[in-house]
């Protein structure tokens, strides 16, 4: 049988409305098909860091990373430098002198890095959307190379894994972050 040009061509886009119709059903069945477990946040609080000094902490497993904050009280140059790894790998390190510059701060879609001030007090905000997945290790550390930081908080968002998941050939039960 020998369909005309013109049914033809309503045969095919019949054929792509369906096959686009179903796309948003199967992309969402992908994304929900591996939920992540539970979301989990981190913090630490560190007293008066001298210049030279540095604040860490570490997370040891699997795990999704989200956010990272670093609120800063005092300091005389906003020379502190915040290193955000993954499984030894560095995403970012930036100064909450040169986040405070509009012009060097960060906003897409993917990635948000910004310092917000109110008066003695500065937030770091770094953001990673959709959520990046580390299989080892989740490091954020703070170094300090300016005079009068009266405090330090450490704070990171992320989801552990979920319970299908087998990052690294470890069991689901050997994956679960441990804190440090």
């Amino acid at each position: 049988m020998t369909l005309q040009p013109s049914l033809r061509r309503l045969a095919l886009s019949a054929l792509i409305g369906a096959v686009l119709g179903a796309a948003p059903a199967i992309a969402t069945a992908c994304v929900e098909g591996a939920p992540k477990g539970e979301m989990v946040t981190i913090q630490r609080d560190v007293g008066t860091t001298a210049a030279g000094g540095h604040a860490e902490f570490h997370v040891l497993g699997a795990g999704w990373f989200g956010a990272a904050e670093v609120v800063k009280e005092g300091g005389a140059s906003d020379d502190t430098d915040v290193t955000v790894e993954l499984d030894g790998a560095e995403l970012i390190t930036a100064s909450f002198a040169s986040l405070k510059n509009p012009w060097m701060q960060i906003s897409s879609p993917s990635l948000v890095a910004n310092v917000r001030s109110e008066g003695n007090t500065r937030t770091m905000t770094i953001w990673y959307s959709p959520e990046l997945k580390f299989r080892g290790i989740l490091a954020v550390r703070v170094d300090v190379k300016e005079d009068g930081v009266a405090g330090l908080r450490l704070r990171a968002v992320m989801n552990k894994p979920g319970p299908h998941e087998d990052p690294a050939g470890q069991s689901a039960a050997l994956a679960l972050p441990k804190f440090r």
